[in-house]
């Protein structure tokens, strides 16, 4: 302890120190005697100890670590206390020498307190006068928004005031540079701006004219005034513009959008404010465009029928022959068909149909080349251009007549139906007049798809005034359609009646068959009409039974009846062919049915002249199992002859597929068929002559001529056609 307290004295004082000891300096010797009889005093009180409480602080103590530890080295308590005591008395009057060196910092510390709890008075004085002038100026601050919150409302209230001021002022005063205007100025752009503003000052009248204000009662008349003379001028305008519509050569869609829809507000206004004059102006361009369109489509339509190419007659049907002599027996000449090819064949006519931009016939043009339509061209030009013209009148009604800028559809149809009613009625009269004399079924077809097109295309330019056209249309086309089908089926029927054949080429009705089915068939491809199928199911099935009938012409000639089929059916499998598309695969292959089953039996009747004895026994070899009643020399007269005469046989066959078939595909199909059952026939015959040959029965004097050699021989003909 001595040497912590030796460490303690010789510390370096700190400045706090040496402030508390000059502190404890000025104390005087009296101050610290009163100092040291206070600690003794306390001391005392301090070590009163209760014995009492002995036991439990020994028992405390116990738990203590330098306790325990001195307890188990057996030391002294009382003598490690005392060395305690000094060693504390040590270092108490250490500190109370340290104390005294710093008393003199004490008593400084203590003076500039002093200096300083001045100077925080002085501040707090300086704060308490600026505290109260803060106040006052609080005070202010809300005298002046209680100011500005009240002119603020005043303001806004005669804001109000003015803004419904402004708006009455606006509603009925009249500027003199308005009434000069709108009496003394023509009608223009700058004209309809004062009326539009004119237009308003009435609207705001009239809406307020229960209000009991002496200026509004003042300048009622004056408005009405302004009224009556810009009802006057609006008329005299638009009634001139309409009957512009009457001369010669006038584009009336170009007068229509860069004239009346531009002034369509003066409409607007007489609607409004003078129902009589816009009733006037309504009725006015009803009948003025009713002239236009009726006139000018009248003689569109009067120049395109002198462009038509007439196609067909009633005679030029399917089953009419045209080597018969017009008048029967007494007749003069054969029927002139015109473009009879036409008639049947749909070739490039089927481009008025599919070509979308096209455009339409220009008549001084057409007149200019001498050039002559079709008739479903024509019918394309006149429906195209009146649909056209028919969607930019209905669209333009529609916006023109509306009010308040809200379509009224069926204001508009209504309209719409009194300016064209004379030209549909023309229209539907030229198609009629049309079917009442055509006898051309693929035009006729032709122009009832080219309506369904036209129907299609003014839906999507939602224009509906035109729907009640194209049905009546459709009405008037499809049972002059069904009409010319039923006269073809009719024909066909005919003809069965009236006809023979004396060669087996190709009948002319078979190829206008195959022609005519295939256009209808193409033409429905997209529709498939039940109908229309209903119609060509039955013309084929006419045109069968007169191929049928046409082959027993040959009387007892099976081949030749044979060969007449084969040729027919061919061509017109060929001619469907030719044309492709689903359209035509169904009766492609109902034909190629019958083709095949004519082909074996002809098969049959070429081997027969040539082989027939080869054929009746394998025949009867295969019918009994066993063959037992055929004559066994007959198979030697069999072999025999054929290994005479089957080269010489194929010759033949050869050259009569060769002569009979001129269309190269089908002669090959056909030739391969022969020779093919050939092949199968011999090979058949020659296991009947070996099985009879192994069991004894047949025996004969020649080398029969075996399959391989007929096969190889038989490859040098397949190679003919």
């Amino acid at each position: 302890m001595s040497e912590q307290s030796s460490k303690v004295i010789n510390t370096p004082l700190t400045p706090n120190e040496k402030l508390l000891e000059k502190l404890i300096g000025s104390f005087s010797d009296q101050t610290f005697n009163e100092l040291d009889n206070d600690l003794l005093d306390d001391e005392e009180e301090n070590w009163e100890i209760s014995f009492d409480e002995v036991d439990d602080h020994i028992s405390e103590f116990q738990e203590d670590e330098f306790v325990r530890e001195a307890f188990d080295k057996g030391m002294d308590l009382r003598e490690y206390a005392r060395n305690i005591e000094k060693e504390l008395s040590i270092i108490e009057k250490d500190h109370e020498v340290d104390y005294v060196k710093q008393a003199k910092e004490f008593v400084e510390l203590h003076n500039q307190i002093q200096t300083c709890d001045q100077i925080l008075e002085t501040m707090e004085n300086m704060l308490s006068v600026f505290q109260k002038d803060l106040g006052n100026i609080s005070t202010e601050i809300q005298t002046l928004q209680d100011k500005s919150f009240s002119m603020n409302i005043k303001l806004k209230n005669r804001t109000a005031v003015e803004k419904k001021l402004d708006n009455v002022l606006e509603g009925i005063v009249i500027p003199p540079l308005m009434i000069k205007k709108i009496t003394e100025d023509e009608v223009d752009e700058s004209w309809l701006a004062y009326l539009t503003e004119l237009n308003k000052k009435m609207t705001y009248v009239k809406y307020n004219q229960n209000k009991n204000l002496k200026a509004i009662k003042d300048v009622g008349p004056e408005l009405e005034k302004l009224r009556l003379k810009a009802t006057e001028k609006i008329r005299d305008f638009l009634l001139n513009k309409i009957r512009s519509l009457r001369i010669p050569n006038t584009n009336v869609q170009i007068l229509q959008q860069s004239v009346l829809l531009k002034y369509k507000e003066l409409y607007q206004f007489v609607m409004d404010r003078y129902n009589d004059v816009a009733f006037e102006i309504m009725h006015t361009y009803i009948n003025t465009m009713k002239w236009y369109f009726f006139n000018h489509f009248e003689r569109y339509n009067r120049t395109l029928q002198k462009l038509q190419n007439p196609i067909g007659d009633k005679s030029s049907m399917i089953g009419y022959d045209e080597n018969l002599r017009k008048g029967g027996i007494f007749g003069s000449g054969k029927i002139a068909l015109q473009d009879k090819t036409n008639m049947f064949v749909l070739g490039d006519r089927i481009d008025t149909l599919r070509t979308q931009d096209a455009g339409v016939i220009l008549v001084h043009v057409a007149e200019n080349k001498n050039q002559k339509y079709s008739s479903e061209a024509l019918f394309r030009s006149f429906n195209l251009t009146l649909i056209d013209n028919a969607s930019s009148e209905y669209l333009f009604i529609i916006e023109f007549f509306s009010k308040d800028d809200k379509p009224n559809v069926e204001g508009a149809k209504d309209i719409f139906s009194e300016i064209f009613d004379t030209t549909i009625k023309m229209g539907l009269n030229s198609t009629k007049q049309y079917v009442a004399n055509t006898f051309d079924a693929i035009g006729t077809l032709l122009c009832i798809r080219l309506n369904t097109q036209f129907a299609l295309e003014l839906q999507r330019r939602r224009v509906p005034a035109l729907e009640g056209y194209t049905n009546q249309t459709n009405m008037l086309l499809w049972p002059r359609f069904q009409a010319i089908m039923d006269m073809h089926i009719e024909s066909v029927r005919k003809a069965a009646n009236k006809m023979t054949v004396k060669d087996v080429h190709p009948h002319f009705m078979s190829r206008r068959f195959a022609e005519f089915i295939a256009s209808i068939s193409t033409l429905n491809e997209d529709y498939n009409d039940p109908i229309l199928n209903n119609s060509l199911s039955r013309l084929r099935n006419e045109l069968e039974l007169f191929l049928e009938k046409m082959s027993k012409s040959f009387e007892d000639d099976n081949k030749s009846s044979l060969i007449f089929l084969i040729n027919n059916y061919d061509l017109i499998i060929t001619i469907l062919s030719e044309t492709g598309g689903k359209s035509v695969e169904a009766n492609i292959n109902h034909f190629k049915e019958l083709l095949n089953v004519k082909i074996s039996e002809f098969v049959e009747e070429e081997l027969n002249p040539y082989f027939g004895s080869l054929i009746t026994i394998v025949k009867m070899f295969e019918l009994e199992k066993d063959g037992s009643t055929i004559d066994p020399e007959f198979f030697d007269k069999v072999s025999a002859d054929f290994a005479s005469t089957w080269r010489q046989s194929l010759t033949s066959i050869n050259t009569s597929v060769i002569q009979h078939f001129s269309n190269f595909k089908n002669g090959t199909t056909i030739l391969h068929a022969v020779l093919g059952q050939l092949i199968i026939y011999y090979t058949r015959f020659c296991n009947a002559l070996e099985e009879k040959m192994k069991d004894g029965t047949v025996r004969i004097g020649h080398q029969p001529v075996g399959v391989q050699s007929v096969m190889v021989e038989i490859k040098k003909f397949r190679s003919n056609f």
